[in-house]
C-alpha cells in the first residue's frame, strides 16, 4: 500500500473502533514517512485507545522529537504519563505546554494537582527511603523472609536492595522461574487486583509480585503499576532502562539458557 492508502486505512480502522489494527497501520505508514510528526501522534492516539498506555506515551515522544511545538502530542503524552504513574513527567509536559499556550486556568490547576501527587509518591516510595522501611513494606509482607539486612527470599523470587547515602538506591526482584510463576495463581498478595473498569480480576504469581514491586518501589497506585508492567512486557519496550515515575526501571537477565532468570529492577 502507498502512504496515502495506509493512512486512510489506519484512520478508517480507528474510526471503526479497531484501535490495535489502526496502530499497526500507522506504524507501517511511519516507516514510509519517518519525518512526519503527525503519524506517530495519531499512532499514539490509537495505542492509547487500545489500552497500550506506555507505548502511547512513547509514540507521542517520537512526535515531539520531530516537532517540539506539537501541542496535541505534548498534551497526549502528559495524559499517558499520568496514567502510567509518572506524575512528575506529566507535570513537566504540562509545564512546557503552558509555556507554548500561555495562561490556561484548567491546565494550571491540573499541573498543581500533578505536582502534589508527585510529592506524595516521593514520600511513599521505597526508593530514597531508609533501608529499615523495606522490611515493613507490603512488598515483603508475609511472602518474603529476610536472609540478610538487604536481601529477602521467597519460594518464587529473591528481593534485594542497594543502599547509597543511607537510602535505598536500587531494588531488584528476580524470579526463580518467570514461566512457572506466570502459571501459578497468586497466594501472597491478595490474589486479585482492579482492572481498568474497577472490576476485580485474578492475578498470577508473577503479575501480582511485579505489580506490588513497582507500586511500592515508585509510590504509585497498583492500577498504575499494572499499566507500567504491561508496558514493560511489550516487545517494543526491550530490557530498558526507561525513565518513568522519577526512576530508572527495566529488566535484568541472569544465567545461561538452561538456568536463565528474569527480574525487574527500579533505581533512583
Amino acid at each position: 500500500m502507498s502512504l496515502a492508502e495506509l493512512l486512510a486505512s489506519a484512520r478508517a480502522a480507528f474510526k471503526a473502533g479497531e484501535a490495535r489494527k489502526a496502530a499497526d497501520l500507522f506504524a507501517r505508514a511511519q516507516a514510509l514517512a519517518p519525518r512526519d510528526p503527525e503519524i506517530p501522534h495519531e499512532r499514539g492516539l490509537a495505542l492509547l485507545e487500545a489500552g497500550e498506555v506506555g507505548l502511547a506515551a512513547r509514540a507521542q515522544g517520537e512526535a515531539l522529537a520531530l516537532d517540539p511545538g506539537h501541542t496535541g502530542a505534548r498534551a497526549q503524552r502528559a495524559a499517558a504519563l499520568e496514567a502510567l504513574g509518572d506524575d512528575r513527567g506529566a507535570a513537566d509536559e504540562l509545564r512546557r505546554l503552558l509555556e507554548q499556550l500561555g495562561p490556561q486556568p484548567a491546565l494550571s490547576a491540573r499541573l498543581l494537582g500533578l505536582e502534589a501527587s508527585a510529592q506524595r509518591a516521593a514520600a511513599r516510595r521505597l526508593l530514597g527511603a531508609p533501608p529499615a522501611r523495606l522490611g515493613h513494606s507490603p512488598l515483603v509482607g508475609t511472602a518474603f523472609v529476610r536472609s540478610d539486612p538487604l536481601r529477602f527470599h521467597a519460594p518464587f523470587a529473591e528481593l534485594s536492595a542497594a543502599v547509597q547515602g543511607g537510602a535505598i538506591a536500587r531494588l531488584d526482584l528476580v524470579f526463580a522461574s518467570m514461566d512457572a510463576s506466570m502459571a501459578r495463581s497468586d497466594l501472597s498478595y491478595g490474589g486479585t487486583t482492579e482492572d481498568e473498569h474497577g472490576r476485580r480480576v485474578p492475578l498470577d504469581e508473577f503479575s501480582a509480585a511485579a505489580i506490588v514491586f513497582l507500586s511500592e518501589s515508585l509510590g504509585v497506585e497498583p492500577i498504575r503499576a499494572r499499566r507500567l508492567l504491561s508496558f514493560l512486557l511489550t516487545e517494543e519496550c526491550g530490557t530498558g532502562p526507561h525513565r518513568l515515575a522519577g526512576a530508572q526501571l527495566g529488566w535484568t537477565i541472569a544465567g545461561g539458557n538452561g538456568t536463565r532468570q528474569y527480574g525487574l529492577y527500579t533505581a533512583a
